[in-house]
């Protein structure tokens, strides 16, 4: 082969090696996005009162903050509980909370569960071994164009 389509083979092999690139940058970016407003949604919930007194509750028993915040959906028609956040480590948090994938002795455990347009919630202070899938909602959250709006329901 000449030097000529060995450069060809060359470029031609980039660009598939390229494209497939793209298509996994694309995937990698929409899943951040993904990540990012769920991360909106946690900080929106937790500046709700229970789920913000829950966080003091445990960093008042003499936890460091930030406080360890773990989030699972509720899926009760499946009799099963789901990790929010996808992957190991979210990087979703703030001075006084920071969401974990580990379970610990001594957390604040946030439930979600799917209604239209958004969720209901409740949030206890439990460790891993205490997690359920009963619970009262302690309120709701719905997205509201680019925002998650607090809106009247279940104390």
């Amino acid at each position: 082969m000449d030097r000529f389509h060995q450069k060809a083979w060359a470029l031609l092999g980039l660009g598939v090696l390229g494209s497939t690139g793209c298509a996994h940058q694309a995937r990698l970016a929409e899943r951040q996005g993904v990540e990012a407003e769920k991360c909106e949604l946690v900080h929106r919930l937790l500046r709700e009162p229970v789920p913000s007194q829950v966080v003091r509750e445990v960093v008042a028993a003499g936890r460091d903050e930030p406080a360890p915040v773990v989030v699972y959906v509720r899926r009760p028609e499946e009799a099963m509980l789901e990790r929010f956040f996808s992957g190991d480590a979210p990087s979703c948090g703030d001075a006084t909370f920071k969401v974990v994938q580990e379970n610990v002795l001594d957390a604040v455990v946030v439930y979600l569960q799917e209604i239209q347009d958004g969720y209901a919630y409740d949030a206890h202070r439990a460790s891993h071994d205490e997690l359920s899938l009963d619970g009262k909602p302690q309120g709701l959250l719905k997205r509201k164009g680019p925002v998650w709006v607090a809106i009247p329901g279940p104390t």
